[in-house]
């Protein structure tokens, strides 16, 4: 890969870096750990309302909607997308990185 492809890669990826940053900063540390521990159960929890609530409105606390319910597991998952991509682009990240280091490796037993 060209100097100037890992240059414009790692451009982009601190313009994503610093966007998050404007809004991922009120989350504390004990809350992401406690989040991250938390996923599956949150899964669950979300399917299970979601199924609760399309069989009634009545299990909803009066200030929410059905709609707006939907409106904020969609916004969940495109966060769960994002995180897939981002998956992805690490696991290719860590493969060219993983092949750099065998190229280095390999130079270094013939010099």
């Amino acid at each position: 890969m060209p100097q100037a492809t890992i240059d414009q890669v790692n451009t982009m990826l601190n313009e994503i870096k610093n966007i998050l940053d404007d809004y991922s900063q009120f989350i504390l540390e004990i809350d992401s750990t406690w989040l991250s521990e938390k996923e599956n159960n949150k899964i669950n929890t979300l399917e299970h309302a979601n199924k609760l609530a399309l069989q009634n409105e009545k299990y909803f606390p009066h200030f929410l909607t059905l709609e707006r319910f939907v409106t904020d597991e969609d916004y969940f998952a495109e966060f769960r997308n994002l995180i897939n991509l981002s998956n992805q682009i690490q696991d290719k990240l860590w493969n060219m990185t993983s092949k750099s280091a065998d190229i280095v490796r390999k130079e270094a037993l013939t010099a």
